[in-house]
């Protein structure tokens, strides 16, 4: 499944949380929305759900997946492939949330 190329971890590493992000925020959307969760009596919930910043970190945390596999294969280049679009995103998400915990 795995090869040790630079080019095919780049790809997984762009793909893997465009793809968790929106498994993520449903997943939290639906627990949001459930009636099975509600805790308090006059039907307010305490819990509003994750940030959308918590959202995208756990999904640029999902390159950690394939990071370990490849770890425990020995597999240098593809790691490096996956890291490099995993800092990018990780830039990328503090520019934009920079004002959000500063």
């Amino acid at each position: 499944m795995f090869k040790n190329k630079f080019t095919n971890g780049l790809i997984i590493g762009i793909i893997i949380p465009l793809i968790a992000f929106p498994i993520i925020y449903l997943f939290d959307y639906s627990l949001i929305n459930s009636t099975s969760v509600k805790v308090t009596a006059n039907d307010s919930f305490l819990w509003s759900g994750f940030k959308l910043s918590t959202l995208f970190l756990m999904a640029f945390c999902f390159n950690l997946i394939p990071t370990f596999v490849a770890n425990k294969r020995n597999m240098e280049e593809f790691i490096r492939g996956i890291m490099i679009p995993t800092v990018i995103y990780c830039f990328i998400w503090f520019f934009y949330f920079k004002n959000d915990f500063m």
